[in-house]
């Protein structure tokens, strides 16, 4: 088992591209090429599963509509580390687990993976849970934040080739600015963090961590 980084800055300066960026002057075609490779449009469908991905610090409601709706009968949540364990101790999955539960998704509906501290993580070990209950989706409904679902699409396309994927975007919130598909590049703290997520779509997809496209 890995070393659990003892804090949440160790944890960040493991990630092997930061994720607040240097960002350089984008041109409008820049800015539409990255807004198109990093975000996804929102697409929700009926599915054979809801895949969760780990994140902190963003609506859950939302989430839980999802279930709530009939799009899905069986939720996946993924992670371990996050800001939220070093703030609480408890891994991720388990508190993104409870919110859902609070907002109406039955504790019985919901799998768990506790294990992940990244994305493409959350898809290995998420595939395992899956595995271990019999469940081969067709389909996978998967929430990410918005500027992560990209990257999310692609690992989840990786590991599942056949399945068709339902993007549901949460906006992520850094400093009182809302990470958006319509606006990142106006603010410095969203260029930055979009900005990564293109460089590491380019690093993982070149390295095959990951997909190139992820539409089939």
């Amino acid at each position: 088992m890995k070393t659990i980084p003892d804090n949440y800055n160790d944890f960040n300066q493991q990630k092997e591209i930061p994720r607040e960026v240097e960002v350089p002057d984008l041109t409008e075609d820049e800015i539409r090429e990255i807004t198109a490779v990093t975000f996804a449009e929102v697409n929700p469908q009926k599915a054979d599963i809801l895949f969760v991905f780990g994140t902190c610090d963003v609506d859950w409601k939302p989430v839980a509509k999802l279930y709530i709706d009939g799009l899905v009968d069986r939720v996946l949540v993924t992670g371990f580390l996050g800001k939220s364990y070093y703030e609480t101790g408890i891994p991720l999955a388990h508190s993104i687990a409870d919110l859902l539960v609070e907002y109406g998704v039955p504790k019985d509906d919901i799998l768990i993976q506790n294990r992940s501290a990244n994305t493409l993580e959350d898809v290995i070990f998420g595939k395992e849970v899956l595995d271990e209950n019999k469940i081969n989706p067709k389909s996978i409904l998967f929430s990410a934040k918005a500027h992560a679902c990209g990257r999310a699409a692609r690992t989840l396309r990786k590991y599942f080739p056949l399945a068709q994927l339902f993007p549901f975007a949460i906006n992520g919130e850094y400093d009182g600015v809302f990470v958006t598909r319509e606006d990142w590049w106006r603010h410095e703290i969203s260029k930055a963090r979009v900005y990564g997520e293109y460089l590491r779509i380019k690093k993982y997809s070149e390295r095959g961590d990951i997909a190139r496209n992820w539409n089939l």
